[in-house]
């Protein structure tokens, strides 16, 4: 499915050469790392966050990696995020190395991580019903006229599914574990990988 990722799916400024890398990497540990997890996203769009979290992860030393302005007001969400991960030690040590086959592992994990633990909040609070809608194309939404229909209700529950994430990282200590917990994972699947 990575396979069907476009430069449009990614948050970043980036060209056909940045894409063909993360496939590179994306092919090479298909045996390892095989299927993203899809709970509040569709499978493409859950390989675009893993996709989106390795250009983070890259940017911390490659400076023309940068957020598409355009696509901070349309994905909320994901800046919150991201400015959230810039906040955490374990993220802040890992950005000490350039090592794209580890950011590769450390962002399929917390696609998962982040995707799940997403999925849970939402489905906990009153706004669960936001989940259905989720589902639908997400990282290329912004590509529709704001006007339609659609990308009214995506901008509506982007609000909604904002407030409901930003209170509980604001008042609970579960997204701080998640992202450490994937981060974990993912050193100990590449330190055994690399050991053998």
């Amino acid at each position: 499915m990575f396979q069907q990722l476009q430069v449009e799916h990614s948050l970043f400024h980036i060209d056909e050469n940045h894409m063909d890398q993360f496939k590179h990497l994306a092919a090479k540990w298909q045996t390892i790392l095989p299927n993203v997890h899809a709970k509040c996203l569709n499978e493409l769009d859950s390989w675009a966050a893993v996709l989106n979290n390795w250009f983070f992860l890259k940017s911390q030393h490659h400076h023309n990696l940068v957020l598409n302005p355009i696509k901070t007001f349309d994905y909320s969400i994901n800046t919150f995020l991201i400015d959230e991960l810039q906040r955490i030690q374990i993220i802040r040590k890992i950005n000490k190395n350039d090592n794209d086959d580890l950011y590769y592992f450390i962002a399929f994990q917390l696609g998962n991580a982040i995707d799940l633990w997403i999925y849970n909040t939402i489905q906990k609070s009153a706004e669960a019903d936001v989940l259905r809608q989720a589902r639908r194309s997400y990282f290329l939404a912004y590509l529709h006229d704001r006007c339609q229909v659609y990308n009214a209700s995506f901008y509506h529950n982007q609000t909604r599914m904002l407030k409901i994430l930003a209170q509980t990282i604001r008042t609970q200590n579960c997204f701080r574990v998640a992202v450490h917990s994937a981060v974990n994972q993912a050193l100990d699947m590449y330190e055994q990988y690399f050991k053998e």
